[in-house]
């Protein structure tokens, strides 16, 4: 396992989230049961006492466990907090229901087992939802993936930062790649010094590691190519689903184009898009030889 073992914290959290569904479906049905075969409930100082300890107690646990979590970044520590308050919770509605039985007569312990239950029951399945979704890979935070950018972007010649592409392997385990626009001009040693310092800098700012930078070649030689980028840009981008145009070179000699276009994950059929954007793009440049490469919308 070269990237580590980051990812048993999420399985971690995911049986926790198991544990707290079981809790609340036990409760619910104990909680149906007394409803339909009631019993008429005995409480003494000692039951008071001890129940009243111990929703004292798992409050204490369950925010001190939860903070910790919040702070190491994880979800297996969150959910063990979240456990113990929702056994608090359960604890406190039964020392409220013995109040209320020896103040009034109401037995309504049971029905306050069936409300809270399903609150229970509502958090264990959205806790679950996120542990899964955390595992298949969701999109990378929009304030994270914009900030590892804009670092990209302070790097003297790089002239956009595209494609940024981010896997986690586990709590704040971030590995990614990036594609930069840079000069046509650049040489491979150049291109090598900018990759490596920008993978530094990333690395020391966000604490993400940079696997590969991409590059884009821009046209720096040619004025005229300027109009041709706008114009197709222009086109492309009236397209629905299309979200942006990067990657733009053009070859005026060799009479070819070759662009990227992020296509939005609501499109039905990407070829019938990538189809028609090259239409309209020959439409504009009929001698010209169009290659469009379309990229998922991964991050912001």
């Amino acid at each position: 396992h070269p990237f580590g073992h980051g990812r048993y914290e999420h399985l971690s959290a995911a049986v926790i989230s198991v544990i707290i569904l079981y809790a609340g479906l036990t409760s619910l049905m104990e909680s149906v049961k007394s409803i339909i075969y009631p019993e008429t409930p005995e409480y003494t100082a000692v039951t008071f006492i001890v129940v009243g300890a111990a929703v004292v107690v798992k409050v204490i646990l369950g925010l001190y466990v939860r903070r910790t979590g919040k702070a190491c970044a994880s979800d297996a520590l969150v959910n063990s907090g979240t456990d113990a308050l929702q056994d608090a919770i359960i604890s406190a509605s039964t020392l409220a229901a013995a109040i209320l039985f020896l103040c009034f007569g109401w037995q309504l312990e049971a029905w306050l087992g069936v409300i809270i239950s399903g609150f229970i029951i509502k958090a264990g399945i959205e806790m679950i939802r996120e542990t899964i979704s955390k595992l298949l890979g969701e999109r990378a935070d929009s304030d994270l993936s914009a900030s590892i950018k804009a670092t990209v972007c302070e790097t003297e010649g790089v002239m956009g930062a595209y494609d940024l592409v981010m896997t986690s392997y586990g709590p704040d385990r971030w590995l990614a790649s990036v594609h930069i626009a840079v000069p046509d001009v650049w040489t491979a040693d150049k291109i090598d010094t900018v990759s490596r310092h920008i993978s530094q800098q990333v690395y020391e700012r966000h604490h993400v590691i940079v696997t590969a930078v991409g590059v884009y070649s821009h046209n720096t030689q040619n004025d005229e190519v300027i109009t041709i980028r706008e114009k197709i840009t222009e086109a492309v981008l009236s397209e629905p689903f299309v979200l942006q145009v990067h990657g733009f070179f053009c070859d005026m000699t060799a009479k070819t184009v070759r662009f990227d276009v992020v296509v939005d994950f609501g499109v039905s059929d990407q070829q019938e898009l990538l189809h028609t954007l090259q239409e309209k793009v020959k439409a504009l440049y009929p001698d010209f030889t169009f290659c469009i490469q379309p990229d998922a919308d991964v991050s912001d």
